[in-house]
């Protein structure tokens, strides 16, 4: 079984976290150890040392380390450069493979238990949030649709239309928007509590296992944020220049284009 480190910065906590995952696709990753800590706009003075002492904790050198799971987003753009800066420092550093994750899916990973629909709402900042919604069922967790962003109201709005069913709500876009979604979708929703509202260290791990991380190629340069739209300076130059092709998600792509 190989030890596989997970970190992620995307969110105002930072979660780090500790496995063993097996040698074979049959099996399920054996959590050795995870932390949390709340860093609001300070994850860069964080992480490594919360890398450092969890290791520590557990037993391991950073040598024993054979792989590296990083939270890709969305979420706060500092943060998730940071995650994956940092996550990348440590896998070319160890000379191991980089494995990315979606940070919404860790989120949901963490409601596999259950059987039903779960929501993500992730704060996106300038009023707007990032929605996710996964169908989890006899311990599965499926996503239903890509990464976004949307004012809450309009995701709120839509899910109350396209949504016939109950669904569990979680995400840290809840501590703004919470009225807004239990208000469009009444009854139909339940509120997770607030400490389930972001990703684990055991989550990372999990959801990155369940979606095959170990068949990736595991290099880190092809481990890319998850944006979902153009960062302040980046929309201030499409604005100020007209032509040439700029990135419409912030990490360039086939699909990520656009035209000013």
């Amino acid at each position: 079984m190989r030890l596989v480190l997970a970190l992620d910065t995307a969110t105002q906590e930072c979660a780090v976290g500790l496995a063993r995952w097996p040698d074979a696709d049959t099996g399920e990753p054996e959590l050795v150890g995870e932390t949390n800590v709340a860093t609001p706009r300070a994850a860069l003075t964080h992480a490594v040392p919360m890398v450092e002492r969890l290791l520590a904790e557990c037993g391991h050198p950073i040598s024993a380390v054979g792989a590296v799971v990083v939270g890709r987003g969305p979420g706060s753009f500092t943060g998730v450069r940071i995650g994956i800066a940092t996550a990348k420092g440590l896998a070319q550093g160890l000379g191991v493979p980089l494995y990315g994750v979606g940070t919404l899916d860790a989120v949901a990973e963490r409601f596999a238990g259950r059987d039903g629909l779960v929501a993500v709402v992730g704060d996106a900042m300038r009023r707007e949030v990032y929605p996710a919604l996964f169908r989890c069922e006899g311990g599965s967790v499926i996503r239903l649709a890509p990464d976004s962003v949307a004012r809450p109201f309009d995701v709120a709005t839509r899910w109350a239309a396209e949504l016939d069913e109950p669904v569990l709500l979680a995400g840290d876009g809840l501590a703004k928007y919470m009225d807004v979604f239990a208000a469009a979708l009444g009854a139909r929703a339940e509120i997770a509590p607030p400490a389930m509202w972001g990703p684990t260290g055991g989550s990372l791990l999990q959801a990155a296992w369940r979606n095959g991380a170990p068949s990736q190629d595991g290099r880190a340069a092809t481990v890319l944020p998850i944006y979902t739209r153009l960062s302040d300076a980046e929309e201030a130059e499409r604005d100020r220049v007209v032509g040439p092709y700029l990135p419409g998600s912030g990490v360039a792509g086939p699909d990520a284009g656009v035209r000013p």
